[in-house]
């Protein structure tokens, strides 16, 4: 059997969907590279889990790579500063690159950032005192940036995924250092790209009122020519078919989940164990879709594991109401509250990426199939609560 080239978790061999913000991410380096200047405010992508935020990131930083720039990532996290970790991925990228030898300065100022930010406990002396962690993101983003310049790159490509999860004032001093990369007389040829969660833009203009000047975009549900696109393509490479109607079949099963797509992709090909020339047919992805979905119900059983009993009532209430989109008003009726009671775990459930606005007081299930998870979680709970109790004396209270 070839290896399947579908990868529910990581990377997809084909980024199917995402031609648009790719592009809009290749024009925001255009300008660096043509003028030698910041990229400009803050560019975001956000959307729920599973939508292929950080496969699209990944995508970008390497076409970035590949293009010219010197390119860094990090990951916000809410337990740890991001200057370090910054401080450390730009050293380690500087090391792995052709810069070694020019960039025996900049190294020094990384590791002492890593040192006097990163070590809790670290002594701190008059020049760390000097050093914030503000100081130290813009300062180091400023040198290496300057280097790469100077060394025949276009300038450096910053990639920060979970931007959400960063401390706030780490956000703040991100942005405040494009503000004043964009303001410089010399310009600093920086651009910084953002993926996270719906709570991602509110963390923005929370961190900086400026912040609302960071172009954000939404990335949504793939449609069909995507959904085959990211199915037969990979295939196609390895010299392998997928017959028509397996793909319609598909499209009606994944409903344009990203991940339900790849998951759905690598069971299929799990069953049919093809070799190169094969066809992949609707047997195999009706016999494949089993494993799929239980990896999806075990996903779902996850994101439930962390609500909170307000967050799971108004879920269990969504679900009730149908699969597509219900009132706020509907919602609160079913639950006997008034619907300001319902803000504060919405707008929880939204940042989480569980549920997102679908018009004025409408709200919607960002992942096709969590309704249908949740009411069968209900019936499983209602069934076990009316079950005779084991002495035959009728049914359980409990």
């Amino acid at each position: 059997m070839i290896q399947s080239p579908y990868s529910p978790g990581s990377l997809p061999v084909y980024l199917a969907g995402r031609g648009h913000e790719l592009q809009v991410v290749r024009d925001r380096l255009a300008r660096v590279e043509a003028l030698g200047r910041s990229g400009g405010p803050l560019l975001a992508f956000y959307g729920p889990r599973g939508y292929g935020k950080t496969s699209l990131l990944r995508a970008a930083q390497r076409e970035a790579l590949a293009d010219g720039y010197l390119t860094v990532w990090v990951t916000g996290r809410e337990d740890a500063p991001l200057a370090p970790d910054l401080a450390g991925a730009l050293a380690e990228e500087v090391r792995d690159s052709s810069l070694l030898a020019q960039a025996s300065a900049l190294l020094a100022s990384l590791d002492k950032v890593q040192v006097e930010l990163g070590v809790p406990g670290a002594k701190i002396t008059a020049d760390t005192a000097a050093r914030r962690p503000g100081d130290a993101i813009e300062g180091s983003l400023k040198q290496a940036a300057q280097l790469a310049r100077q060394h025949d790159r276009h300038g450096l490509a910053v990639f920060v995924d979970e931007f959400q999860d960063a401390p706030t004032a780490d956000r703040r001093s991100l942005l405040i250092a494009l503000q004043h990369f964009d303001g410089a007389p010399k310009g600093q040829p920086v651009a910084v790209i953002a993926a996270g969660l719906p709570a991602l833009p509110s963390a923005v203009t929370a961190a900086a009122t400026f912040g609302e000047r960071s172009d954000f975009h939404e990335l949504r549900l793939l449609n069909d020519v995507a959904t085959v696109e990211a199915l037969k393509l990979p295939a196609a490479q390895l010299g392998v078919h997928w017959a028509q109607e397996a793909l319609e079949y598909a499209i009606e099963a994944t409903r344009g989940y990203p991940h339900e797509i790849q998951l759905l992709g690598e069971a299929t090909w799990n069953v049919a164990r093809p070799a190169q020339g094969d066809t992949i047919t609707i047997g195999h992805v009706r016999s494949g879709q089993e494993t799929a979905e239980r990896r999806m119900d075990q996903l779902f059983q996850a994101r439930i594991a962390k609500t909170t009993d307000d967050q799971r009532r108004l879920l269990d209430a969504m679900a009730s109401l149908g699969d597509g989109p219900a009132t706020r008003g509907s919602i609160a009726a079913l639950l006997g509250v008034p619907t300001e009671a319902l803000s504060r775990p919405r707008q929880e459930l939204i940042g989480r990426g569980l549920i997102e606005p679908a018009g004025h007081g409408r709200l919607q299930f960002t992942v096709p199939g969590f309704a249908a998870f949740l009411r069968g979680q209900t019936e499983d709970t209602l069934e076990l609560e009316t079950q005779p109790d084991r002495r035959g004396t009728g049914y359980s209270a409990e």
